[in-house]
């Protein structure tokens, strides 16, 4: 059986003890609270008493290992739980021969196979298909997936009135949005700190989240290249040296964030251009032509982050195919800069604002000219 976390919650028949569990998808945060969830009904299960629970790590659990410990029950009685962390990491190998495993449990034992969802770089990975496929025939697969903006800020109300506090629904969506983002683990971090910071007053408001809590540099990448847009190159520069003074953000993960955003913004008013809009299914023909590793990849990076699907629509059409070609070629002449491969420029952050006055004005800058006197454009 496979059913989305809303609809597990909602479910009459329990968190799946007894059976195969696996937790996948992006929402860590659900999927811990839905852990000590099961933990709770195990310990009721078995009268009371501390439930055996055992954790296994995905890198380096094997199939044997898995299912070995699955058929033997609780040394003193009681209920067991076999948790593998990280099960996308498993040898693909091991992967296989899990799912050919998977059957009868055992009274009182319960298997749960948990997905970390990242890899190198913030690479998501997956568990195979044909794992998901047995346990979904066996027991039970609850997706977590990223929240949007409207759900991750009716979840911030919510959790803030839990913790004492009422929170502005206008707060609570900036929080999300321009704040921290919907991932729901640095939600409630900054909540526990916003509501420190407001004392015995009952309300959080927009003014505290002002405050309190920082800008993301997501956001003030948005906003430099909105300037951009607008040729307005005091503005852009202005927003750079307050991430490099305010925020105190290294120059090279600044090149970073305006790099793979000028990228989303690319494969976005493709998409657009192609039909697409967010929300809605993409064409294979369409998304054939996007980047097919996955931390290049628009349409997941929109998935992992709703919030960033209608920015980023924005930001395409503002900027033209030839101010996107030259931002491309700037920073790549940047980087080199930076790097110290090509270029005069010792300084990262007098390179980073040259670029922005050329992403701007359309004037070359001399930080591009090799020490031979060739002329290099971005």
């Amino acid at each position: 059986m496979k059913r989305t976390y809303a609809e597990h919650v909602k479910a009459k028949d329990g968190t799946g003890l007894g059976m195969w569990g696996i937790l996948f998808g992006p929402e860590q945060h659900l999927k811990r609270e839905a852990l000590a969830k099961i933990r709770e009904e195990a310990r009721a299960a078995g009268g009371g008493e501390e439930p055996s629970w055992e954790v296994l790590d995905g890198p380096s659990a094997t199939a044997r290992e898995v299912l070995n410990r699955s058929q033997t029950g609780a040394l003193f009685g009681g209920a067991r739980v076999i948790v593998v962390r990280e099960a996308e990491r498993m040898d693909g190998a091991e992967q296989e021969a899990l799912a050919k495993g998977v059957g009868t449990l055992p009274p009182g034992v319960t298997v749960v196979l948990v997905t970390g969802e990242a890899g190198d770089r913030g690479r998501r990975r997956a568990v195979r298909a044909a794992l998901r496929r047995a346990i979904e025939k066996q027991g039970l697969a609850v997706e977590f997936r990223a929240l949007n903006v409207r759900e991750a800020a009716a979840w911030a109300v919510k959790r803030a009135k839990e913790m004492g506090k009422t929170l502005e629904p206008a707060a609570a969506r900036k929080l999300v949005e321009q704040k921290v983002g919907t991932g729901l683990g640095e939600v409630e971090a900054e909540l526990e700190k916003l509501a420190l910071f407001v004392g015995d007053v009952d309300i959080i408001a927009v003014s505290h989240v002002d405050e309190v809590t920082p800008r993301l540099v997501e956001e003030d990448i948005y906003r430099l290249l909105d300037a951009v847009g607008r040729r307005d190159a005091g503005r852009a520069v202005g927003i750079l040296r307050a991430l490099l003074e305010d925020r105190r953000e290294e120059p090279g993960r600044i090149l970073w964030h305006l790099s793979h955003t000028v990228r989303l913004i690319w494969q976005t008013k493709l998409l657009v251009e192609r039909g697409w809009r967010p929300g809605k299914e993409v064409e294979e023909e369409t998304a054939a032509l996007l980047p097919q590793e996955e931390r290049k990849n628009a349409l997941r990076e929109f998935s992992r982050f709703p919030w960033k699907a209608r920015r980023t629509v924005q930001q395409a059409s503002k900027l033209s195919w030839a101010q996107l070609a030259q931002a491309v070629r700037a920073l790549h002449g940047c980087d080199l800069a930076m790097k110290r491969i090509r270029g005069k420029v010792v300084d990262p952050a007098v390179a980073l604002e040259l670029l922005v006055v050329q992403l701007c004005t359309g004037l070359e800058m001399p930080v591009w000219e090799s020490p031979k006197g060739e002329r290099v454009l971005g």
